[in-house]
C-alpha cells in the first residue's frame, strides 16, 4: 500500500496516465482507490491530534446511560474541561456539569443535587486517587471529564477498510465523509502506529473503549476545508447497550478558561474524607 499512496500524492490521476489516456497504475486500482481515502483520513486525523483545545457539540446514546446531549469545551495545555450535558431514557437521567481545573474535578448536578448536599450545587474531587476523594469514588466520573475526541477521531486513520461515502454538508460546511471499522483488540497491538497522536493519548483512549466492553468500533468522519474535522460519529456495542454518539467541532485552537464554582457551594470530598482513604462513597 506504501507505493500505492506514494503515487496518489506525488502523481495524481492526471499526471500519472499514458499518452493512450490509460493510467500506468490500472493493475494496482483498487489499492491506490483505497490508498486516497487513508491518506485523507490521516491528513484530518493528524492535524486533529495537535490542536491543542477545541469546543464541541455532542449527542446521541452511551450504553445505559441512555440519550446525551451537550457542549464541552476542552484544552490539553493547559489541562481544562467545561462539560454540560443532559441525559434521558437511561439509568442517569437529568442534567449535570463537570468541570476540570487543575487537579480538581468538580461535578454538579442541579438543584437536585443541592437537594442532597444541603444547598450546595458542587461536588469536589481530586482528579488522581483511589479513595473517598478521588474520581473512583463517584461513578466513573473521571471518564466524563477525560475525554478526547480528538484522539478517537485519530482512530479511524488505523482501518483496513477505510472508504470515501461522498460530499455532504455538515454544520453549513461542505465536506467528504469517510468511513470504516476498528478492532479494539487490533489497536491495542499496534502500539508504534504511526500519526502525530501520542502514543499515551491513543492507548488511554483505546482503553477507555476496553473498560466500555466495545470490541469493534464503526468510525464515521466528515472533513472539510485544509484538512479540519467538522464532524465525527463512533458507533459500537457495549457491556451496557449501544453507543453512538456524534460530534461537531467548533471553535478550535481557540482560549478556553473555566472557572472553579465558589467554594461557598462546593462540597470538598478530599477534605470532609481527609484521613478516612479506605471509606467509599
Amino acid at each position: 500500500m506504501g507505493a500505492a499512496l506514494v503515487g496518489v500524492l506525488l502523481c495524481g490521476t492526471a499526471a500519472c496516465a499514458s499518452p493512450g489516456g490509460s493510467s500506468r497504475g490500472d493493475a494496482a486500482g483498487p489499492q491506490t482507490l483505497r490508498a486516497a481515502p487513508v491518506a485523507a483520513v490521516r491528513k484530518a486525523a493528524d492535524k486533529g491530534a495537535a490542536l491543542h483545545s477545541m469546543s464541541y457539540r455532542i449527542d446521541g446514546r452511551l450504553g445505559s446511560r441512555g440519550n446525551v446531549e451537550g457542549k464541552v469545551s476542552f484544552s490539553l495545555r493547559p489541562r481544562a474541561v467545561d462539560m454540560r450535558m443532559k441525559t434521558s431514557g437511561g439509568a442517569q437521567e437529568g442534567e449535570f456539569s463537570v468541570r476540570l481545573v487543575g487537579d480538581a474535578v468538580y461535578v454538579g448536578g442541579g438543584e437536585r443535587a443541592a437537594a442532597a448536599l444541603q444547598g450546595r450545587h458542587w461536588v469536589k474531587f481530586p482528579m488522581k486517587g483511589k479513595g473517598a476523594g478521588g474520581a473512583g469514588g463517584l461513578g466513573g466520573m473521571q471518564q466524563q471529564a477525560d475525554q478526547d475526541p480528538a484522539a478517537q477521531a485519530a482512530l479511524l486513520a488505523q482501518s483496513d477498510d477505510v472508504k470515501k461515502i461522498g460530499q455532504e454538508t455538515v454544520d453549513g460546511v461542505r465536506t467528504t465523509h469517510y468511513a470504516g471499522t476498528v478492532s479494539v483488540d487490533e489497536l491495542l497491538k499496534r502500539s508504534n502506529a504511526k500519526g502525530a497522536l501520542s502514543a499515551e493519548r491513543r492507548e488511554r483512549t483505546v482503553r477507555r473503549y476496553r473498560q466500555l466492553g466495545v470490541d469493534a468500533l464503526t468510525l464515521d468522519l466528515w472533513v472539510g476545508p485544509d484538512d479540519r474535522t467538522v464532524k465525527f460519529r463512533e458507533r459500537a456495542r457495549t457491556g451496557q447497550g449501544p453507543l453512538d454518539l456524534s460530534i461537531h467541532f467548533y471553535d478550535v485552537n481557540k482560549p478556553v478558561t473555566v472557572q472553579a464554582p465558589a467554594a461557598s457551594d462546593t462540597l470538598d470530598l478530599a477534605q470532609r474524607f481527609k484521613g478516612r482513604e479506605g471509606t467509599r462513597i
